[in-house]
């Protein structure tokens, strides 16, 4: 039998069902308000910013406060449901499960904007110890790093 390939749809059931159950598990809830903003952040075409966030939801009838919009994108962040992409000043939804914690590295092609999530504890482990070598610590756990996407390359964007 062969692999099977998930649908855009069921990713994103998987993944807002998957922050349901990780929230429920730390003890918190991912309330409606919560579940609209990690919907939208996990559908969209690449990092949001905040404020593009509230005019997102804006235009789907929702009026969000900044003040709200930043408590929520923090509760994400700390429970690992988002990323800060710190390059872009956006935030992207985790593409890995919830379920469990992870450090990421971030690729954000400067030209496009697109980011890619990589899970991978041995080159963040090398990385982190590196750096630690080198005396330096990482502010927070993900790292960021700036690569071309093969789009922008070829239309020779950098």
């Amino acid at each position: 039998m062969g692999t099977k390939i998930e649908t855009t749809d069921q990713k994103v059931k998987r993944l807002l069902d998957e922050a349901q159950s990780y929230c429920a598990a730390q003890g918190s809830q991912l309330t409606q308000l919560r579940r609209l903003v990690l919907e939208t952040l996990i559908t969209a075409t690449g990092p949001v910013k905040a404020y593009d966030l509230i005019d997102t939801l804006r235009e789907r009838g929702h009026r969000l406060t900044p003040a709200t919009v930043y408590r929520i994108l923090e509760f994400f962040l700390q429970n690992g449901l988002v990323h800060r992409v710190n390059a872009l000043n956006a935030f992207v939804a985790c593409q890995d499960s919830h379920l469990a914690a992870h450090n990421p590295l971030i690729v954000v092609c400067p030209g496009c904007q697109t980011t890619t999530e990589i899970n991978d504890e041995g080159l963040y482990t090398s990385i982190f110890n590196r750096l630690g070598a080198l005396g330096f610590e990482l502010k927070d756990g993900t790292v960021e790093v700036r690569g071309v996407c093969r789009k922008c390359a070829k239309e020779g964007i950098s």
